[in-house]
């Protein structure tokens, strides 16, 4: 695809497969990556360029980015919710032709 994208998650407090407790929101994460491919089962196969983390007020403990070059995925649908912005190709006439062609493998 070698479309490039930026979007905000947040970044969850770790807690056991069967908790009752309710999930804490321990900051965000302000992701920049290229987007590899993605699959028919809706999943995004995205390496990482920049990753910056903005910690919670409340959270004292350090949060760490991810990795640049790290190959991480995400659900489609997961990243449309965090206000995705796509960095706009120099030629966007040849994206339309690349993206708009059939022979493509999506």
């Amino acid at each position: 695809m070698a479309d490039v994208i930026r979007w905000r998650e947040p970044v969850w407090k770790p807690q056991p497969r069967h908790s009752k407790k309710r999930p804490v929101i321990t900051g965000h994460r302000v992701i920049t990556g290229q987007v590899v491919k993605i699959d028919r089962g809706g999943w995004v196969h995205i390496e990482v360029t920049a990753c910056t983390v903005e910690p919670a007020p409340q959270w004292l403990r350090p949060l760490y980015p991810l990795k640049r070059g790290e190959a991480i995925r995400r659900q489609r649908g997961k990243i449309g919710r965090g206000k995705i912005d796509r960095l706009p190709w120099s030629d966007e006439t040849a994206r339309a032709a690349i993206v708009g062609s059939r022979f493509v493998k999506v």
